[in-house]
C-alpha cells in the first residue's frame, strides 16, 4: 500500500470517526421539535384604536348603522355619512333613524365597526 493511499484511508477514517462522535453527542430530536425550540414567539395583535363620533342615525339594518356624523379629528375626517358594521358579539342599544347619538368605532379588516352607540337628548 502506498503512503498516499494510507494517508487517504486515515483521513477518511478520521472524518467518519468525527462525524460519529458529533452525531452521538447531539441530543436526539425530531425535526418538528427542533423547529419548535428555534421558533420566535408570535407577536400579539395590537388592540384596535377606538375613535369617538357624534351624529344622527340615518338608517339601521340587522348588520349595520348609517350615521351622518360631525368631523372626526383623530382621523382628519370631515363631516360625512358612513355605514358602520355591528359587532358580531354583544349587543348595542337599539337606535332608530333620526336619533342623535354619541358613538365609538374601530377599524377592522372588513371596515369600520361600531363599538358603542348611545342616544343623546
Amino acid at each position: 500500500m502506498s503512503i498516499f493511499c494510507a494517508r487517504s484511508l486515515t483521513t477518511v477514517a478520521l472524518s467518519v470517526l468525527t462525524f460519529l462522535t458529533v452525531a452521538q453527542a447531539a441530543p436526539h430530536q425530531m425535526p418538528h421539535e427542533m423547529s419548535h425550540e428555534m421558533s420566535m414567539p408570535m407577536p400579539q395583535p395590537m388592540a384596535a384604536e377606538v375613535y369617538h363620533g357624534h351624529g344622527v342615525v340615518k338608517k339601521v339594518t340587522d348588520h349595520s348603522v348609517s350615521i351622518a356624523h360631525l368631523p372626526v379629528a383623530a382621523l382628519s375626517w370631515p363631516a360625512m355619512t358612513m355605514t358602520f358594521s355591528l359587532p358580531a358579539v354583544g349587543t348595542l342599544p337599539v337606535v332608530k333613524a333620526g336619533e342623535t347619538v354619541d358613538f365609538t368605532f374601530s377599524q377592522q379588516a372588513e371596515g369600520y365597526q361600531l363599538t358603542s352607540v348611545t342616544p343623546t337628548k
